[in-house]
């Protein structure tokens, strides 16, 4: 009878170590938020506004290819570990095939580790960003979303992973991987921990979103889940196992011939759910959504009249928030850390061998590697050298003849530039670019406002260069500002007497609403000859950097970067007050 009752035992133990994963229903919010299902016509990937469509090949798609993915909160129901204090990692890997390459085209992402969680509780974090914001660059996102428990007291290797891991992720950026060498690392990292605890598998869930793209076929009633503005619910429904559950056999005394087999296993079942932790009644119903909503809060009840009653508690889920628009440039600003990449990879080939030592080991590599990488990255700048720049700001005309820009970068040889972007201030006007010549030491473009043919309007902002050094991606701004040119009137000119008594200093001051045209003044001469008069913009006006004591009216030509030329003036009357209260 003890050799029973054991052996029964053993196999209630085993039985309960590799449960069933379930299904997973997923559900779109309306903007009142309620739940519907996701599936809707190709025929909306073209015309729908909330839609995040496919970066087109010359770039102009007005912001609607950028957005990112954000992990708002997640309610764990149910998580298999035997004393109810779990520890869990979500991980997360996006594709979108782009060059054809894995390495590049998927990016896993790790959550965690979140340590000492109970069941029925929500996930410690709020609106964690998983992706992006970047560009739509294909036809197909795929998702794909795990969440693990571990028993760190069962698997030491496991612990030792999920150490290295929390002191790791900040300098690798593991929970937001750009670079090739933090998407390989985090890949790697994934793999190792999936194998080492493929048993506690909490839920796991594949989608596809598909981009808008006005290439698709308006007739076509092909339904797909699109990639759009909003929410995305995602529920598990618990699977059901021999001896995790009753009436596995009889399904709910719908399958009679099963009573008897169920009869045998009331002891055993009785006993898996005594002792282990498993899946309760309601996690295992089919899901329903009749009477649930989305508030600020998640999954919410609600009873025949639509009033919240509580959260929704019966199931495991996790919401997504799919955000449209933000700045794609902040992609590729993550470093590269290749050396020490690849020499972490290989420790993780084999998670028992990481202990205290090798993790302070390799943060010690991580800090060299980082701090060798900034030292090199400072003394590579990119600068405009373009006809239409200086003191690296560039200016583009506003006229309705000026419908293109020349753009020039210079850099050094180490340097190599990988996108260029606007990104205005005052406006929401956007460029095109079009690249006519590169070397190794700098690159000239073509810049056009967008749509192409439009005319530029007066407005500033940066141009957003990212550009790699090193094998590390970096990013800088160079100031633009679209302007008219300089037109009599726009300033005056007047003199302030020194206190030697014997000469007076020029100052052009700009007229109500003309001090944006301060930057773009190129020279300053005096109209009767060729004498360059050096000059300082400060407080708002231009101060001549020499002195002048003679007694004559003054005129200037002052000239711009558009090549505009004007001729301020100082009446011979003003000339001598200026010198008769140097005088006094």
């Amino acid at each position: 009878m003890k050799a029973f009752i054991l052996l029964l035992v053993s196999f209630v133990l085993i039985a309960c170590s590799s449960n069933p994963t379930g299904t997973v229903s997923v559900r779109s919010v309306e903007p009142d938020g309620t739940l519907k299902e996701p599936l809707i016509s190709t025929a909306s990937l073209v015309t729908d506004g909330n839609t995040i469509f496919k970066t087109e090949a010359d770039g102009s798609t007005d912001g609607n290819d950028v957005y990112a993915i954000y992990l708002t909160d997640a309610y764990l129901k149910y998580l298999a570990d035997w004393w109810g204090v779990n520890e869990v990692i979500f991980v997360v890997e996006f594709t979108e095939a782009v060059t054809g390459e894995t390495d590049s085209d998927i990016t896993t992402k790790i959550l965690g580790p979140y340590e000492k969680l109970a069941d029925g509780i929500k996930a410690p974090f709020l609106n964690k960003a998983l992706y992006g914001p970047k560009k739509m660059e294909s036809d197909l996102l795929s998702m794909n979303i795990k969440v693990y428990e571990y028993d760190l007291d069962e698997n030491d290797g496991s612990s030792a992973m999920l150490e290295f891991i929390a002191a790791t992720a900040e300098s690798f950026s593991l929970s937001n991987p750009i670079t090739l060498g933090e998407i390989k690392l985090a890949k790697e990292i994934a793999n190792t921990l999936l194998l080492a605890n493929e048993n506690d598998l909490v839920m796991e869930m594949d989608i596809d979103f598909v981009a808008g793209n006005s290439k698709y076929t308006p007739s076509n009633h092909s339904n797909v889940v699109p990639l759009k503005d909003g929410e995305v619910i995602m529920v598990k429904q618990e699977g059901c196992a021999v001896m995790t559950c009753y009436d596995y056999f009889s399904k709910d005394w719908s399958n009679l011939p099963g009573l008897l087999p169920d009869f045998f296993m009331l002891i055993p079942t009785t006993l898996n759910r005594a002792f282990v932790d498993t899946p309760d009644h309601s996690s295992l119903k089919d899901f329903n959504d009749e009477k649930l909503i989305v508030t600020k809060d998640g999954i919410t009840e609600v009873d025949d009249q639509k009033k919240p009653r509580g959260l929704y508690k019966d199931k495991t889920w996790l919401r997504l928030n799919i955000v449209k628009g933000g700045d794609a440039s902040q992609w590729s600003f993550r470093k590269k850390l290749y050396p020490t990449a690849e020499e972490v990879e290989k420790l993780l080939k084999n998670p028992y061998s990481l202990n205290q030592d090798n993790i302070d080991s390799i943060l010690k590599g991580i800090n060299d590697a980082q701090k060798s990488l900034t030292d090199a990255t400072k003394q590579a700048v990119v600068q405009l050298t373009s006809e239409m720049s200086q003191n690296n700001i560039h200016f583009i005309e506003a006229s309705e003849e000026t419908k293109t820009s020349g753009l020039c970068l210079h850099h050094p040889e180490n340097v190599t530039i990988i996108n260029l972007a606007s990104r205005p201030t005052d406006t929401n006007q956007t460029f095109l670019y079009k690249k006519v010549s590169s070397s190794k030491q700098g690159s000239c473009y073509t810049v056009m406002a967008s749509p192409e043919g439009t005319t530029f309007t007066q407005g500033e902002g940066d141009f957003i260069v990212n550009y790699d050094v090193n094998d590390t991606v970096n990013v800088q701004n160079l100031s633009y500002l679209v302007r008219s040119k300089l037109a009599d009137g726009d300033f005056t000119l007047s003199c302030h007497p020194n206190t030697d008594n014997t000469s007076y200093q020029l100052v052009l001051t700009p007229k109500e609403g003309r001090e944006d045209k301060l930057p773009q003044i190129t020279n300053i001469t005096f109209s009767d000859a060729n004498q360059v008069i050096p000059f300082t913009t400060t407080d708002q006006i231009i101060k001549t950097n020499s002195d002048f004591n003679q007694k004559d009216s003054v005129s200037l030509n002052v000239k711009d970067i558009f090549g505009a030329v004007i001729t301020p003036s100082i009446p011979v009357a003003d000339i001598q007050t200026c010198l008769k209260l140097s005088q006094s």
